[in-house]
């Protein structure tokens, strides 16, 4: 069984890779998909914590619990990743087809099971559904053309996408309930008329973090864990 599912995941894998290197055209939409996420998150964010009705405080709970929720969901994450079997690359173990113009990954030398990638970008789609289901959905079908995107370029396995994106769905609704909104995003909450520079200011932060994937914690994280355990390990 095992073996029958492995061999599926690649079957699936080369078929969506076949694609790359076809349409010059074709690689560079891809490519670029990466650089939509942040403005296309930010930008929904925006109009969502701005937007003037009755549900305002609720969905800025969610908004501020979102931040949360993705940060949790890339720890567990990452357990599962050091808890199961390393998983190289299929760029690096099997051999993909490369895009048709000089292209590098900017990629840690994690496991790629599961996709931190699809991880967040899920656990984000999960959270706008709570406010909006429509909003929810436009990010679910952006999350997933940008996880298949990954699986096109030959950074992912379509399996490493998929559970990512089900450990973020489900972080997303397990974590993102109403009594964790009043405990934790309630207090912080109240502190944007008190101290509005101060509050923006670190919300613009944590939401640049957050549509990244939080990437410079990460980095900061690592460089932290190399300082106690060297670069050979």
């Amino acid at each position: 069984m095992a073996d029958f599912l492995i061999g599926l995941d690649v079957s699936i894998f080369r078929a969506i890779n076949n694609f790359c290197g076809w349409s010059p055209t074709l690689d560079r939409i891809v490519v670029h998909l990466e650089v939509l996420k942040g403005s296309l998150f930010m930008g929904i964010v925006g109009l969502l914590w701005y937007w003037p009705d009755k549900d305002i405080q609720r969905r800025r709970e969610t908004i501020l619990t979102i931040v949360l929720v993705v940060a949790i969901s890339l720890l567990v994450n990452r357990l599962i990743s050091i808890v199961v079997p390393y998983r190289d690359r299929p760029m690096y173990s099997i051999g993909v087809n490369a895009p048709t113009f000089e292209w590098h990954a900017d990629l840690e030398h994690w496991s790629s099971f599961p996709s931190d990638n699809a991880t967040y970008l899920f656990a984000i789609a999960a959270g706008l559904w709570l406010i909006s289901r429509w909003w929810g959905l436009f990010f679910g079908v952006f999350a997933t053309l940008a996880a298949l995107a990954r699986v096109y370029l030959g950074i992912h396995y379509p399996s490493d996408v998929l559970v990512g994106a089900l450990i973020g769905i489900a972080t997303g609704f397990v974590i993102n309930r109403e009594p964790v909104r009043k405990r934790i995003a309630a207090p912080i909450l109240a502190l944007e008329p008190r101290y509005t520079p101060y509050f923006y200011g670190l919300f613009f932060l944590a939401l640049a973090e957050l549509s990244g994937g939080f990437p410079n914690t990460r980095r900061i994280g690592v460089a932290i864990v190399h300082l106690f355990v060297g670069y050979n390990r």
